[in-house]
């Protein structure tokens, strides 16, 4: 027997009137379940009579499909921003590593790729939105960088960002990317995965890819608001479909009043349920009932993954808060769909740079990839050198003074002991740094009160990994008026690898 949804088991469903419709303006609650533009996500994509079915004609697929579910990542929020295909795309991208298995937890980044999207791909510079194929585009020729690099920012720039972006349209393209990319994002290492492909968006298609292929489906589409139950509709809508992430095939009405203002969404297909059965409403939110006054069911839905967050559209779907069911109907009259194929990773560990760079949970020389790296053998060597500036200490300027130290001695930076004598009537009045190369390492900030001299050796981090040769440069000022002291002398010790 097909399943049915717990609607037809109950009274008529709990119906809300929308709080304005599309021509009153954003909501608060709009800003949370944004949409985007329509004609980005339709640019370029064939017709379904343009592309080959990937399914086989006489397939018989299981009635339910959910295999895919393990390898999702967690359900994201696009926050208030109109790039659903940017954050459909990077679902789609973790998705694939974690197929792969590389990377035990895939974070890309959603800001990241819509820069690169519009300024390295060239695709729709001068709108917030996109398209699954300018966006594998992106990650396939040039890469994305991990969340952390540069992570998302849920609001897009505005004049308070930067004066050019007014809320009008045709901006300049920094206003829809909210900027250029850190150092940090340019620097970091680009993840890729294959080229892409248009699918054929009828249900034996995707099913086949799903199955064949056993990788997700991003989907953009049409938006139709009172089938998605959005209160930005202008018809009613259903708080308990939307709570269980269930999206009809549209109405007469719903699709009159919705193409009007067209709008579009993409998504992220990993699975289906052939035999959930979903009540059909009417343009007023009513059951539609037939000629005996039983529903009408709908029957055949996909299982996707949204961009809306978690705890409310899709808070009670079985399959995970913030996923949903989608007509298949639906998305074969007025859905695209795109997909790529799992990556080829190669992860090695570099060992002089602090980073786990192969995500195995050691660094460096404890990992075992580096055993036998000339780095990590070598027999540790201390080195020792010192400076006697006996330079007086400017009292009350931050400047200070400064001696340095020039190495031109070869190795890397192991560990790292300084020692500063300095004679001063007052050690709370004084700040010690040390500084090599771009790394700065504070040794001491205006601790000690009233107590005289700083005769202290200090073992500071951060510096180890470094090159030996350079500047090492010793910083010291006096922060307070009164007091005087001097730099009499200081000296490095340093075990190098």
């Amino acid at each position: 027997m097909a399943r049915t949804l717990l609607a037809l088991l109950l009274p008529l469903p709990m119906l809300f009137a929308c709080a304005g419709g599309p021509d009153d303006g954003p909501s608060p609650y709009d800003d949370d379940y944004p949409v985007s533009g329509y004609d980005p996500l339709f640019q370029g994509a064939p017709n379904n009579d343009e592309l080959p079915e990937e399914g086989k004609a006489d397939a018989v697929y299981p009635a339910k499909f959910t295999d895919l579910l393990a390898t999702q990542s967690s359900v994201k929020s696009q926050g208030s921003r109109g790039v659903c295909s940017i954050f459909a795309t990077v679902a789609l991208m973790e998705h694939l590593y974690l197929k792969e298995g590389s990377l035990p937890d895939p974070d890309f980044s959603e800001q990241y790729l819509q820069w690169s999207a519009k300024n390295e791909a060239r695709g729709f510079p001068n709108t917030e939105g996109s398209n699954a194929q300018v966006n594998l585009r992106a990650i396939s020729d040039f890469g994305i960088v991990a969340e952390t690099a540069w992570p998302y920012e849920r609001y897009k720039w505005s004049t308070s960002n930067d004066p050019a972006c007014d809320g009008g349209e045709n901006l300049p393209t920094k206003c829809y990317t909210n900027g250029e990319p850190p150092q940090a994002a340019r620097d970091a290492r680009k993840w890729q995965l294959p080229r892409g492909k248009w699918l054929n968006s009828k249900p034996r298609s995707i099913k086949g890819h799903l199955t064949g292929n056993k990788t997700a489906v991003v989907v953009g589409m049409t938006f139709f608001y009172q089938a998605w139950n959005h209160r930005a509709s202008a018809l009613p809508v259903n708080t308990e479909y939307w709570r269980r992430g269930i999206v009809l095939y549209p109405n007469a009405k719903d699709k009159e009043l919705s193409l009007a203002k067209r709008a579009g969404h993409a998504i992220v297909i990993v699975g289906w349920d052939d035999d959930l059965e979903v009540p059909t409403l009417d343009e007023t939110g009513a059951v539609i009932k037939d000629a005996d006054g039983n529903p009408v069911v709908e029957k055949g839905f996909w299982i996707f993954k949204n961009s809306w967050g978690t705890g409310s559209f899709g808070v009670d779907n079985p399959n995970g808060d913030g996923y949903g069911y989608l007509s298949m109907k639906y998305v074969e009259e007025y859905g695209t769909a795109y997909v790529s194929d799992v990556p080829t990773v190669a992860l090695h560990e570099t060992c002089d740079d602090g980073v786990d760079d192969d995500h195995d949970g050691a660094i460096d020389c404890d990992d075992s990839d580096c055993a036998t790296a000339a780095i990590c053998t070598a027999t540790p060597e201390i080195r020792t050198y010192t400076a006697t500036p006996a330079v007086a200490i400017p009292d009350n300027d931050p400047a200070g003074v400064t001696s340095t130290i020039a190495v031109t001695d070869a190795g890397t930076v192991g560990s790292l002991k300084v020692t500063v004598g300095i004679t001063h009537s007052y050690q709370g009045d004084l700040r010690v740094a040390l500084r090599h190369g771009d790394q700065t390492v504070v040794l001491h900030d205006r601790t000690g009160g009233s107590a005289d001299d700083l005769q202290t050796t200090f073992a500071p981090t951060g510096l180890d990994g470094q090159a030996l040769a350079g500047d090492w440069v010793l910083e010291v000022s006096d922060n307070a008026a009164v007091d005087t002291g001097t730099l009499d002398s200081w000296q490095l010790e340093i075990v190098t690898r």
